[in-house]
């Protein structure tokens, strides 16, 4: 492993820099492969085509050789000084160098390899704990053993000797050059592609004078607003709002968490339609052609929208020829910001693959650097949102549909000032709960943490209520509002009783379904209650009437216009569904996953898989496992039976 003595010492260190760059690349695109193979490239077959997928570890490899390369040269810098203070041991020390670097190399990769065999050992037995420390305890025995027995070192040492010869280091240094090359080139012609749509997309005709705002919360569940009921003053805004709208007591999220929700209120239709499943899902051109800011756009309203959560936004953007301003969110601002608009060229929007995940991956590798935190959701408060939302608006004319959505009270439950401490005064700290004991449910003896854990989060929702209170001011300050229906609801619910923690997840309780639904029309001054069951199917046809449009035949959901406008009564009897799909792939028929339907007494929820049904009491259906079919048996076969005549395409057992 030797250099040559012989050569100039400018030859003899770009020699050393080459070979510090292969052992970086080798070692980061080896630690790579082995996440990929440990299960990551796999769960993207489940909503990428499989070009999709050999593209997303093309992108990831190259861009774990770039890292590589990059901290090759660091180390590289940080030798050149030293060398030049050690001119008559220059060759000992590169060798020493290289000699460090390949035990280093070897120790971090084998190191990798051992927790992501631990991390894939669970999931064919659950073991105990007791046993990943004795694995660790004999790698580090090991590698303490190779370091001070030199006849193992040299071993270990030259088992990279054909690595760092000069022809291959030259040869791995370049085939990371061409991939990095070939990758960015590769997305600038897709991206181009991509601006050419855009460019083709339908102009605007005649112009609306009328607003539509919808304004969404992430998480927001229902049954934690003072306004439905809640003892806790928690959203007194919104119920200052309500006193000049109409409010629907028994709305329903179709879906769990945030991806399928946001879609069904974009499209109008159920995830089994759509098949927007994954928290990574994208809406189909097809499907995309009859969605709300398609149809809205084509009638003539300026289309816009702000979305705070990331998957919200990136789903925004597989229908972002359907919206004339689609501003992208700065998630992360500071040295992870210009990380990002830095590589750029690696991950270009080119409309191919699943640009979220990309963010998703390099915004965790950053907080594993930096030893920041690594969840997103902790980066955009409501404050943040809301003022995105005022300068978005100021682009806006007349005639524009707007959808604006918060991604307060999603956890991490971080109140601001005014409101932290409010409702709880022991000490949580501003993180979030260590929740994977907690999930998919809790414990009965965790119940007195959760319940904790939900009084922060109901300051989290004043939150929320506060900066929505502070956005409406200023819209009736600058008269906004004359001629602007609002529309305020939530994507999904968030549950911390019955053994169900947050969201998510195939049980569909009722916290987690039960979401608000408020609409004031221009010049709206009466307070209306409306008790109809409607899910968020209903949403679609309701913005789309409100623009004087007739609603697609693929929407099955049912306008609330005629209930807003007081033409029609609430008494009629009504269902509303909902759909976790979550496990399956979107390429295949559906087998795994929940249907789940309410009438207003009972909520009845079937499982694929099984074929096997639970009944709830809404007024017990915050309870995971609770099945009082046996107790109501002719309830169960109506509610199952109105299922399966809903969702034909599911192909149920009657």
């Amino acid at each position: 492993m030797s250099i040559e003595s012989s050569g100039s010492f400018r030859s003899t260190l770009v020699n050393l820099w080459f070979r510090l760059m292969c052992l970086g690349i080798v070692g980061f695109v080896f630690a790579e492969a082995l996440e990929l193979v440990a299960g990551k490239a796999e769960g993207w077959t489940f909503y990428l085509s499989s070009w999709e997928v050999f593209f997303e570890v093309a992108v990831r490899l190259i861009f774990a050789a770039l890292v590589g390369a990059v901290f090759g040269t660091l180390l590289t810098a940080i030798i050149v000084p030293i060398l030049g203070f050690l001119k008559s041991s220059r060759g000992r020390v590169i060798e020493w160098t290289t000699t460090l670097a390949v035990l280093l190399a070897a120790f971090a990769v084998s190191r990798y390899a051992l927790e992501v065999l631990i991390a894939w050992s669970y999931t064919v037995l659950d073991h105990k704990g007791i046993i990943d420390m004795a694995l660790r305890a004999a790698f580090y025995l090991f590698f303490a053993v190779a370091l001070f027995i030199p006849r193992l070192r040299k071993k270990v040492v030259s088992n990279f000797d054909g690595l760092v010869t000069e022809k291959m280091t030259r040869r791995v240094v370049l085939a990371a050059v061409a991939g990095v090359v070939a990758l960015s080139a590769t997305e600038f012609a897709l991206s181009h592609t991509v601006r050419t749509v855009r460019a083709a997309a339908l102009a605007p005709q005649s112009r609306p004078q009328s607003n539509i705002l919808l304004i969404t919360f992430d998480a927001l569940s229902a049954e934690d607003m003072s306004l439905y009921g809640k003892a806790l003053p928690t959203t007194p805004n919104i119920d200052a709002f309500a006193r000049h709208a109409t409010t629907f007591t028994n709305f329903y999220s179709a879906s769990t968490f945030t991806t399928p929700s946001v879609a069904i209120v974009m499209t109008g239709l159920y995830p089994s339609q759509s098949r927007v499943q994954q928290l990574q899902g994208r809406i189909s051109a097809e499907v995309a052609s009859k969605s709300v800011p398609r149809l809205l756009r084509e009638a003539g309203y300026t289309t816009a929208g702000f979305f705070s959560n990331p998957y919200a936004y990136y789903l925004a953007k597989s229908v972002e020829n359907e919206y004339d301003f689609l501003p992208e969110t700065i998630f992360q601002d500071g040295a992870m910001r210009q990380l990002w608009s830095a590589t750029t060229p690696l991950h270009q929007d080119s409309g191919f693959g699943a640009r979220i995940e990309e963010y998703i991956d390099l915004a965790w590798d950053w907080s594993l650097l930096t030893g920041q935190p690594d969840n997103l959701y902790e980066r955009y408060p409501a404050a943040a949102t809301f003022r995105g939302a005022r300068q978005l608006l100021q682009q806006l004319p007349d005639g524009f549909f707007l959808w604006v959505h918060v991604m307060t009270p999603h956890g991490p439950y971080i109140p601001d000032a005014a409101n932290l401490g409010r409702f709880y005064q022991g000490e949580l700290g501003k993180g979030h709960p260590k929740d994977t004991a907690w999930k998919p449910h809790y414990p009965p003896g965790q119940q007195p943490t959760i319940d904790h854990w939900h009084l922060r989060y109901d300051e989290f929702v004043a939150t929320a209520d506060r900066e929505f209170g502070s956005f409406m001011s200023d819209l009736e300050a600058g008269g906004r509002l004359r001629n602007t229906t609002v529309i305020v609801s939530a994507d999904h619910g968030e549950s911390f009783e019955g053994g169900m923690f947050q969201h998510g997840g195939p049980y569909q309780t009722r916290p987690v379904v039960h979401i608000p639904l408020l609409v004031r029309t221009p010049n709206q001054q009466s307070e209306r209650t409306v008790s109809l069951v409607a899910d968020q199917t209903s949403l679609a046809p309701t913005i789309l009437a409100m623009a004087g449009l007739a609603k697609p035949d693929t929407m099955r959901g049912q306008s609330l216009l005629p209930l807003i406008d007081d033409q029609q009564t609430a008494n009629q009897k009504s269902l509303a569904f909902c759909q976790y799909f979550e496990t399956n792939s979107v390429f295949r028929p559906l087998h795994y996953g929940t249907v789940g339907v309410l009438d207003g007494e009972y909520q009845y929820v079937l499982d694929l898989h099984s074929d096997k049904g639970s009944l709830r009491p809404m007024n017990q259906a915050q309870i995971w496992n609770l099945d009082q079919s046996s107790e109501n048996p002719e309830r169960a076969r109506q509610l199952r039976a109105a299922i399966i005549s809903r969702f034909p395409e599911l192909h149920l057992n009657k």
